[in-house]
C-alpha cells in the first residue's frame, strides 16, 4: 500500500454514509488496544467556530512546551491535515501503516458481525492511534458532526469540553430546533469535567447545557464577552483586552475570531491539570493562522476566501465585509452543497453583491448550477455562472477594479480549487 492507496482506502468507505453513534468506533478501537485511553484532550464541539478555537487552544498549548496533537475535518489541501502533531501533518509512512492496521482490524470486524466503519469512524481510529504513537500530552479533539453520537465522544473524559456556537445546521440530523442541537452537542459533556461555552449563543441553550453539566457534575461556565474591550484593527489583524489580559494581538481576520480566542483561553485556563503561562497565551494566540477562514489570499486584487457554509457563518462573513470594506465593488463567488440552507444564505448576502458569480465543484453533493444561479440572480441581477471554478475566478479578476474585493465562500470544499487558481495565476 502506498500513500495514494491508504488515502483511497479511506475515501471508500464513504459508501457506508455517516451513521452516528459510537458501537462501531469502540468496538473498533477495542480490538486497535483502546489507544485513546493513554491520550488526554480538549474536546471542541460546535456550530460554526470550533475549527479556530481548536487551532487557537492548541497553538497556545504548543506555546506551552506541550506535544499537541490536533483533529479537524474537514481538510482543505491535504488529507493529512486531519491529524496534526505540533502543527506537522501525519506523515505518510505512519498514515499507510495506521490505515493498513485499521483495515485489517475492521476485516476482523466484520467477521464478528459488526457494520463496516464509516469514514470518519476511520480517520477517528487512525487518528488516534497516530496520536499514541507521538506520545501527545495532549490532544485537541474537533467533533465532527453533533456530539453526542459523534465518534470522537468515544474518549472518557477530557481535560476541558468546549462548546462553541449552536446554530441551525445539519437540522435533518440534529433536530429543528436550538434545545435539539444543544442537546446533542452537550453530549460530549464528561463527568466531573469542567464545561467553557461561548458567550454569544441564544438563552435556550444555555439551560440544556447547564441540565447536562448538572447530570453530570461538571462545572460550568459561559465566556463573559462583555470582558472585551479596546478591539484595535489593524491590517487584518486584532489587538484588545480581555479579563486581566490587555494587548493580546490574533492574526485572524474577522471580528469573530476575538470570541473565538477568549472561548480558547478559558479552554485552557479551565484545564487546571495543565500549566499556562500568560506568555504562552500570548504567543500562541499570536501564532494562530487557519485556512478557509476569512483568508487573505492575494491583496492586488484583494481575495479572500472563506468556508461559510450555513446561515450563521454566512451572517459573521457579510457583517466583516460591511464593516472592513463599505466601498470596495464587491465581487462574490459561490458553491454550496445541497443539503445546505443555501436560500437563506443568498438572501442574506447577495444584496450587497455589485457581481455575482455562481460555480460548481466536483461533488456529488454540490448544488446543481441552474438552481444556484437561479437563486442568487433573485438577489443580485449582475450575476454569472460557470461549470469550472477557475473560469468563475478568471471572470471575477477580469471585474475587479482597483476598489473591489472578491470573495469566495459557500463550502468548505472548493478553497483547495481556489488556493491553487492564486498560485497558478501569481495574483
Amino acid at each position: 500500500m502506498n500513500y495514494n492507496d491508504a488515502v483511497a482506502y479511506i475515501h471508500s468507505a464513504s459508501k457506508f454514509g455517516s451513521k452516528l453513534g459510537l458501537a462501531n468506533i469502540t468496538k473498533l478501537l477495542e480490538l486497535l488496544g483502546n489507544p485513546q485511553k493513554e491520550l488526554k484532550f480538549i474536546h471542541v464541539a460546535g456550530t460554526n467556530g470550533k475549527g479556530s478555537t481548536s487551532c487557537f487552544i492548541a497553538n497556545i498549548l504548543y506555546s506551552s512546551g506541550y506535544k499537541t496533537g490536533l483533529f479537524i475535518s474537514p481538510y482543505v489541501e491535504s488529507f493529512g491535515e486531519r491529524m496534526q502533531v505540533n502543527f506537522k501533518n501525519i506523515d505518510d509512512d505512519s498514515l499507510i501503516q495506521n490505515v493498513e492496521m485499521v483495515k485489517e482490524t475492521i476485516d476482523v470486524m466484520l467477521e464478528q458481525g459488526f457494520n463496516h466503519p464509516t469514514e470518519f469512524e476511520i480517520d477517528t481510529a487512525i487518528a488516534m492511534l497516530y496520536f499514541q504513537q507521538s506520545k501527545c500530552d495532549v490532544v485537541v479533539l474537533e467533533v465532527g458532526l453533533g456530539g453526542r453520537l459523534d465518534s470522537t465522544n468515544v474518549i472518557e473524559s477530557s481535560l476541558s469540553t468546549v462548546i462553541c456556537t449552536i446554530e441551525k445546521d445539519h437540522m435533518s440530523i440534529l433536530g429543528d430546533t436550538l434545545e435539539k442541537i444543544a442537546y446533542e452537542k452537550a453530549g460530549i459533556i464528561k463527568k466531573g469535567c469542567p464545561v467553557v461555552v461561548y458567550g454569544s449563543n441564544d438563552a435556550c441553550t444555555y439551560e440544556v447545557i447547564k441540565t447536562q453539566c448538572k447530570i453530570m457534575s461538571a462545572p460550568y461556565q459561559i465566556v463573559d464577552f462583555n470582558q472585551i474591550s479596546d478591539i484595535r484593527y489593524y491590517d487584518y489583524s486584532y489587538t484588545f483586552n480581555f479579563e486581566s489580559f490587555k494587548d493580546l494581538k490574533i492574526n485572524m481576520f474577522g471580528d469573530h475570531q476575538i470570541k473565538n480566542a477568549c472561548t480558547a483561553i478559558k479552554a485552557v485556563q479551565a484545564a487546571t491539570s495543565l500549566e499556562i503561562s500568560e506568555a504562552s497565551i500570548r504567543e500562541g494566540l499570536k501564532n494562530t493562522k487557519w485556512p478557509g477562514r476569512l483568508e487573505i489570499l492575494s491583496r492586488n486584487p484583494l481575495v479572500i476566501c472563506d468556508g461559510a457554509h450555513n446561515p450563521e457563518g454566512i451572517r459573521s462573513l457579510k457583517n466583516t465585509v460591511v464593516k472592513y470594506f463599505p466601498d470596495k465593488k464587491k465581487i462574490f463567488v459561490m458553491a454550496v452543497m445541497k443539503n445546505k440552507e443555501y436560500e437563506k444564505m443568498i438572501e442574506d448576502i447577495f444584496p450587497i453583491a455589485d457581481v455575482a458569480i455562481a460555480v460548481r465543484p466536483s461533488y456529488d453533493r454540490a448544488l446543481e448550477l441552474d438552481i444556484l444561479k437561479e437563486t442568487i440572480q433573485k438577489y443580485c441581477k449582475n450575476t454569472k455562472a460557470f461549470d469550472k471554478i477557475e473560469d468563475g475566478l478568471d471572470y471575477a479578476v477580469e471585474n475587479a477594479v482597483e476598489n473591489s474585493v472578491i470573495c469566495t465562500f459557500g463550502s468548505l470544499y472548493y478553497i483547495a480549487d481556489v488556493k491553487n487558481y492564486i498560485r497558478k495565476t501569481g495574483l
